[in-house]
């Protein structure tokens, strides 16, 4: 009777991980999934991602920039171009009708995380027809460091580019216009989301191309799909982006040879460990069953391109940086289309349903663990009135980028007191806000032009009305020129404008507004 139960048990669960290997079980198993991945996001207040609040600040301005209640319509304007920034920006539009801003951000992070997995399963239905299951790695770097550093726009791409790859396999399986079409439609608004997922869908439709049908009528087909955004970026490069270009400076190899495991990295080494680990020993029962094993030699193509890209690229574009971490994550998912295996995988689906679990409960974990440190800054926003002209200096302080999660969050103050602030993210061409009239000492979010004399601290002071300087203290000595410290928490200092010693505050600040205006103008 024993041995009866233990091989029930046994059995039992080989049918329940069996079941989940292939077909409705995979698409059961992702929609499980997707409920615990988003569990992080809504179980808090501030979703702890680095630059997320300076783009949900963008968009309540953009949200707000006609209401009475507020003044950013003095300041900002919108800028609606082609420019590689506007799908997430125009969904945040019209997620805040309906939910609010502060849903409206935590659904659009919703849609970053849960992009990555169902667009890998689309992408693997067509590319790797019966190892879908596969996909379930996807779910294990969902959590990214470009998703925990906030980086909604690109986060997406990397979603649409694999539904865009899609899309291109159903046209070459098929041949029917309509699928072109869609591919079409689907590419140009994969440029409108970001220039990074844009650039890889090139280069793997072409290198995929190539490899299947050489030089062809199918690879002009291709090549096509890409000329409305290569046609805006044209665009940009001729008017908003005229400035920027490649930065070799920022080439270094050994953060070429660390970023190669950016899919995999996150808070917690060891977690990181445990999903190398999980690879590897996929790879190794792969390997030793081979006999099972199929390989799809033209995404091998595409996946050494793309680390190729990785290798060729500094790490900064202009005043846009983090190229170091943006490629590799395509080259891993790609690389899930490489194996097709016909033997047992039922530990293989169990085992990266597992890690996913883990990294998923350590992310979560983290979010809460640093949730009592961000409301006590976000109550420090009651230090500074409503509608006040802030000026942000800020910097990453000790540790890795995604654990600063402070370097942005003053831009809730922006959404909470209705701040203006030339520190909101408004890149020329790049993002759909623009400032209306100018700012002084725009865009120095580290102070290094003013240290380097480009502007004058005494303007600083007759400028802003106060300055949030957060992790800054080789700032202390300038701004004690013109400001006095007026709440000091850990690394943060508020500083007030030692022009508005005596004032009345909110009042007083508001009837300056007209005079304001009248002086940038």
């Amino acid at each position: 009777m024993h041995n009866l139960e233990a091989a029930s048990r046994a059995n039992a669960r080989s049918i329940d991980w069996g079941i989940f290997a292939s077909g409705r079980g995979v698409t059961a198993l992702f929609i499980l999934f997707s409920v615990v991945a988003v569990v992080p996001i809504w179980m808090v207040k501030y979703p702890p991602m680095v630059d997320y609040p300076n783009h949900l600040a963008r968009a309540f301005v953009l949200h707000h920039l006609s209401d009475p209640n507020y003044s950013f319509g003095n300041w900002f304007a919108p800028d609606w171009g082609p420019n590689p920034y506007f799908l997430a920006d125009f969904l945040l539009q019209l997620f805040q009708y309906a939910l609010g801003i502060y849903a409206a951000g935590k659904l659009m992070l919703t849609l970053c995380v849960l992009g990555l997995p169902w667009a890998t399963l689309f992408f693997l239905r067509r590319a790797n027809p019966g190892n879908e299951y596969l996909a379930l790695w996807a779910f294990v770097v969902a959590y990214n460091p470009n998703m925990l550093m906030g980086f909604m726009s690109f986060e997406l791409s990397i979603a649409l580019c694999f539904v865009v790859v899609g899309v291109w396999l159903d046209f070459v399986r098929t041949g029917k216009a309509s699928m072109w079409i869609l591919a079409l439609v689907l590419t140009t608004l994969l440029f409108l989301t970001h220039l990074g997922g844009f650039a890889i869908a090139g280069v793997a439709l072409t290198i995929y191309t190539l490899g299947t049908s050489g030089i062809s009528r199918q690879l002009l087909w291709a090549e096509l799909l890409f000329v409305p955004g290569g046609a805006f970026f044209l665009y940009g490069k001729l008017h908003g982006w005229a400035g920027r270009g490649l930065d070799y400076q920022a080439w270094v190899f050994n953060q070429k040879f660390r970023t190669m495991l950016t899919p995999f990295q996150g808070y917690s080494r060891a977690v990181e460990a445990v999903i190398l680990l999980g690879l590897v020993v996929t790879a190794a029962y792969f390997f030793a069953r081979r006999e099972k094993l199929k390989i799809h030699a033209p995404w091998i193509a595409v996946c050494l391109v793309i680390l190729a890209v990785h290798w060729i690229v500094p790490d900064r574009y202009g005043d846009l940086g983090f190229v170091n971490t943006r490629f590799c994550i395509f080259a891993f998912l790609f690389a899930l289309a490489i194996p097709s295996f016909n033997g047992p995988r039922n530990w293989l689906v169990a085992m990266a349903s597992l890690i996913f679990l883990l990294h998923t409960a350590q992310v979560g974990q983290h979010f809460l663990s640093v949730q009592k440190r961000l409301t006590n800054i976000a109550n420090t926003f009651q230090t500074i009135p409503a509608r006040s002209m802030v000026l942000a200096y800020t910097a990453k302080g000790d540790g890795a980028w995604v654990n600063s999660t402070d370097l942005h969050f003053w831009a809730y103050g922006v959404i909470d007191r209705g701040w203006i602030s030339p520190s909101l993210f408004h890149q020329n061409g790049v993002q759909p806000l623009g400032l209306r009239v100018p700012m002084y000492a725009d865009d120095d979010q580290y102070g290094d032009k003013l240290i380097d004399g480009k502007y004058n601290i005494q303007s600083i002071g007759k400028s802003y009305d106060y300055v949030w300087a957060c992790n800054v203290p080789y700032m202390d000595a300038w701004l004690d020129e013109i400001a006095e410290p007026v709440m000091e928490q850990g690394t943060l200092e508020i500083y007030r404008s030692k022009r508005l010693s005596g004032w009345n505050t909110t009042s007083q600040l508001n009837e300056t507004w007209p005079q304001r205006l009248k002086a940038t103008q």
